[in-house]
C-alpha cells in the first residue's frame, strides 16, 4: 500500500505518537516476510511489525516499512489435552480463550485490551493484566517460539530439526548467547539486580531475565522475544502452556474513605495469598464511570475503590478464601460492608467497567487534548506511600485531573493524563512531569518505569536510567547480536534522542461531536465488517480527523483533496453503517453514524442527487416495476450468453460508463413476483 490515505490509516496505533510509513505491507506467509527482509537489506530500509495496533506507547508506528501481520495470521493448533496451544501472531487474545473454553482452559496473559489485542502484540509487549501478574504472563507460560531473524533465517525453538539446522548455520550466534549467559551469572551484582527487578512487573528495555533463569541457549532465545517489541525478530508462532479455568469465583467492589486505607488493605490482603486480582481506582477514575455505577456516587474526595476477585476449584475453597479476606477487611473502615458475590450479571459489569477505564477517561477529556497512559510498578510494601506521592506529583505539575488506577495487587499502576501538545509550554510541562515520575519510581522506590505496556517511545530515553550501565549494555549486546544493522523497529527501546518522548506527537483535532471522544484504541475493529478490506472504523476516524486538520491549517490542499477523493470509496461507500463497531467500543462511539452524516452532507451538496432522491420517493411503484423488468432482461441475457461472456460484457459496461452501471455478477438476484393477497378482510 502506497496511497497516502492507506499509509495514514494503517500507520496509526493507540498511542499518542504518529509516524507515516513509507509503505504498508500485508504478508500472508513466512516466505513473504523473508522477501520483505531481503528487500529491506537491499534498500537499507527499516521494518516495524504490527498486529492489532493497540500499542499505547508508539511501538507499532513507522516512517519506513510497516508490516501488518493480523488477519492472515490466525492459525492455531491445540496440544494434547489442551495443555498447550500453538498460535500464530495475528489471532486475537479473546478468540484464544473462546477456543480453549470447551477444554476448561484459558490463555493466562490478560491485558485489558484482550478483546482486540493480538497474540503477537501481547507477547512482544509482555502485556499482562489483572490476574496473571508475574507468575502467569507471556514469559512464564511460553514454551517455544517460531521466529524469523533479520537475516531471513527461520528458527523454531520447539523443533529439534530446526535447532540442529540453526546450530550448523549460526554457531557464533549460539556461542554469543552462551557467553552473555555466563558473563551475566559471574556478575553477582548484576544477577541480583535482574532477579530483584523482575520480582515485580517490569518490561522496561529488553527482557534479560532468561540469562539467569535458563541454561539452554534456545530457551534463552525464545524468552528474549517476550517484551522485545519487534526489535529482535519477527514472531510467527508461539507455543504456550494453558491454564485451568477455576469453576468457582467471587468478586466484590470495596469502597474505602481514603486512598491510603485502600492501598494498605491491598497490601495486607496480598500477604494472605487468597486474592487472584485487586484493581485500584482513585476518586477521579471513579468519576468517569459513576453514571453507570450509583454505588460510586457521593464518596469522599480522597476515596479509593478496590475491585477484588477470588478463584477456587471447590465451593469450600472459595468460602475459606472469603472468610480469610473478610477477617482482614474487618479491621478497616469501609463506605459499604464487604459482600462477595458470584452473580455473573453483577461481576461481569464490574470487570467490564475496569477494562474500559482508559477509553472512558479518554472520552471525558477536553476536545483538542491527547489522552495518554503510562504504567509503572512499585514494590508492594511501598504501595500506599508511593500512591500518595504520585498524587502529589500530579498536583505539583498542574495535572489536577490525572487518573490513577490499575493492578494494585502487583503494585502496578496506570496513570492517565489529558495533555495539550499545542504549544512549547505544554510540551515542556509534560516533559518535566515525566522526568519527575522517573525520579520518583527509579530513585525513591526502585520500581519499574514500564510494567506491562512495553517500553515504547515514551520511556526509551530512560531505560539506562532505570537499569544502570551494565544491564543496559547487556541489552545493547543482545540487540547487536540479533539485528546488527538495526533494521527492526528503530527508536523503540533503543533511542539516542533524549527528547524522543516528546517528538512525533499525534494530533487529535476537533472533527465531529460523534467521534471527538475517540482515542483510537482500536477496540472497535474486531466488529468492523470492512476491517482489512477497506478502512476500519478506527481508520475512518483517523482519516476524517486528518481531513479536518488540513481544512483548518490549509497546509497542503492537494493532499486534502486527495484524501477526500480516496475516502469516498475506502471510507464512505464501503462502510456498512450498521454500528457494530460501537458494540465493542467502551464509550459506544458509532462510526457508522458519522458516515451517515457524511453521506447526507454529500447528497445535500449535490442537486442531481437531491433530484434523483425526490423523483425516487415520488415514483417508487414505477421504479420497482422497472427494476423487475430490468432484472428479468438481465437474467434472460445471462441464460443466453452464459457466465463468461456475460461477465465480460458487464465489466465493459461497468467500467466503460465510469462505474455508473452497477457491476453484474452471477450472484445478481432475479426478479420475483409479488404474491397475490386476499383483498377481502378475514375474521
Amino acid at each position: 500500500m502506497k496511497k497516502y490515505i492507506e499509509r495514514l490509516a494503517w500507520g496509526t496505533d493507540a498511542g499518542f505518537y504518529r509516524l507515516i510509513p513509507h509503505e504498508v505491507l500485508h504478508p500472508a506467509t513466512e516466505t513473504d516476510v523473508q522477501a520483505i527482509l531481503a528487500r529491506a537489506h537491499k534498500e537499507g530500509t527499516h521494518i516495524t511489525f504490527r498486529a492489532a495496533g493497540t500499542s499505547l506507547s508508539g511501538q507499532a508506528i513507522s516512517d519506513s516499512l510497516l508490516v501488518v501481520c493480523g488477519k492472515k495470521w490466525e492459525a492455531y493448533t491445540i496440544g494434547e489435552k489442551a495443555k498447550t496451544i500453538t498460535l500464530q501472531c495475528g489471532i486475537v487474545g479473546q478468540r484464544v480463550n473462546e477456543i480453549l473454553r470447551p477444554y476448561g482452559k484459558y490463555f493466562s496473559p490478560d491485558p485489558a485490551s484482550i478483546k482486540a489485542a493480538m497474540v503477537g502484540g501481547i507477547v512482544m509487549n509482555n502485556a499482562s493484566g489483572m490476574c496473571c501478574g508475574v507468575h502467569a504472563n507471556s514469559y512464564r507460560v511460553l514454551q517455544s517460539v517460531r521466529i524469523i531473524l533479520p537475516d531471513g533465517t527461520i528458527l523454531d525453538t520447539g523443533d529439534q530439526k530446526s535447532r540442529a539446522a540453526f546450530a550448523m548455520s549460526h554457531p557464533k550466534f549460539l556461542r554469543k548467547i552462551e557467553e552473555l549467559r555466563d558473563k551475566t551469572r559471574k556478575n553477582a551484582t548484576l544477577t541480583e539486580l535482574i532477579r530483584r527487578k523482575y520480582s515485580i512487573k517490569n518490561v522496561t528495555g529488553l527482557t534479560i531475565l532468561p540469562f539467569v533463569e535458563y541454561d539452554d541457549p534456545f530457551d534463552i532465545i525464545a524468552h528474549l522475544m517476550v517484551g522485545s517489541e519487534g526489535t529482535l525478530a519477527f514472531l510467527s508462532h508461539i507455543t504456550v502452556n494453558t491454564a485451568d479455568i477455576c469453576p468457582f469465583t467471587a468478586s466484590d467492589l470495596l469502597l474505602f474513605p481514603t486512598t491510603k486505607s485502600a492501598c494498605e488493605a491491598i497490601t495486607e490482603m496480598k500477604s494472605t495469598g487468597m486474592l487472584s486480582a485487586a484493581e485500584f481506582f482513585d476518586r477521579k477514575a471513579m468519576l468517569t464511570v459513576e453514571k453507570d455505577f450509583p454505588e460510586l456516587r457521593g464518596l469522599p474526595e480522597d476515596a479509593g475503590a478496590v475491585l477484588i476477585r477470588i478463584d477456587a476449584t471447590t465451593q469450600e475453597e472459595l468460602d475459606h478464601k472469603e472468610h480469610i479476606l473478610q477477617g482482614v477487611l474487618s479491621s478497616y473502615q469501609l463506605c459499604e460492608k464487604a459482600e462477595f458475590t458470584s452473580d455473573s450479571t453483577i461481576t461481569s459489569k464490574w470487570w467490564a467497567m475496569r477494562s474500559g477505564i482508559f477509553p472512558a477517561v479518554g472520552g471525558t477529556r477536553e476536545i483538542g487534548t491527547t489522552c495518554l497512559i503510562e504504567d509503572i510498578a512499585f514494590p508492594i510494601e511501598y504501595l500506599a506511600q508511593a500512591t500518595l506521592d504520585l498524587q502529589r506529583l500530579f498536583r505539583e505539575h498542574n495535572y489536577p485531573d490525572a487518573v490513577i488506577y490499575g493492578h494494585a495487587l502487583e503494585g502496578n499502576y496506570h496513570f492517565i493524563l489529558n495533555q495539550h501538545f499545542d504549544s512549547p509550554a505544554a510540551i515542556e510541562q509534560y516533559d518535566h512531569m515525566m522526568r519527575a515520575v522517573v525520579d520518583l519510581v527509579v530513585d525513591k522506590y526502585h520500581g519499574s518505569l514500564k510494567a506491562e505496556h512495553g517500553t515504547g517511545r515514551n520511556m526509551a530515553p530512560f531505560v539506562e536510567r532505570e537499569w544502570g550501565k551494565e544491564a543496559f549494555q547487556l541489552m545493547k549486546e543482545v540487540k547487536q547480536l540479533f539485528d546488527p544493522n538495526n533494521i527492526f523497529n528503530p527508536g523503540v527501546i533503543f533511542n539516542d534522542d533524549p527528547k524522543c518522548h516528546i517528538s512525533n506527537l499525534k494530533p487529535l483535532p476537533q472533527c465531529h461531536p460523534l467521534i471527538d471522544r475517540c482515542i483510537e484504541c482500536g477496540f472497535c475493529e474486531v466488529n468492523c465488517v470492512t476491517c482489512g478490506f477497506a478502512l476500519s472504523s478506527r481508520q475512518r476516524i483517523v482519516v476524517q480527523r486528518e481531513i479536518s486538520r488540513l481544512q483548518q491549517t490549509h497546509e497542503d490542499d492537494a493532499r486534502l483533496n486527495q484524501l477526500i477523493k480516496e475516502f469516498r470509496y475506502l471510507g464512505n461507500t464501503t462502510c456498512a453503517g450498521d454500528g457494530l463497531c460501537s458494540t465493542s467500543c467502551p464509550i459506544k462511539i458509532n462510526t457508522g453514524e458519522l458516515i451517515h452524516v457524511i453521506r447526507e452532507r454529500e447528497i445535500n451538496q449535490s442537486r442531481m442527487a437531491q433530484s434523483i432522491g425526490t423523483f425516487a420517493a415520488n415514483h417508487l411503484s414505477g421504479i420497482e416495476t422497472t427494476l423487475g423488468i430490468g432484472l428479468r432482461l438481465v437474467a434472460a441475457a445471462h441464460w443466453l450468453l452464459g457466465d463468461k461472456l456475460m461477465s465480460s460484457i458487464a465489466k465493459g459496461l461497468h467500467y466503460g460508463t465510469g462505474q455508473l452501471i452497477p457491476l453484474w455478477t452471477p450472484a445478481m438476484p432475479r426478479a420475483t413476483r409479488r404474491p397475490k393477497t386476499n383483498s377481502k378482510p378475514t375474521h
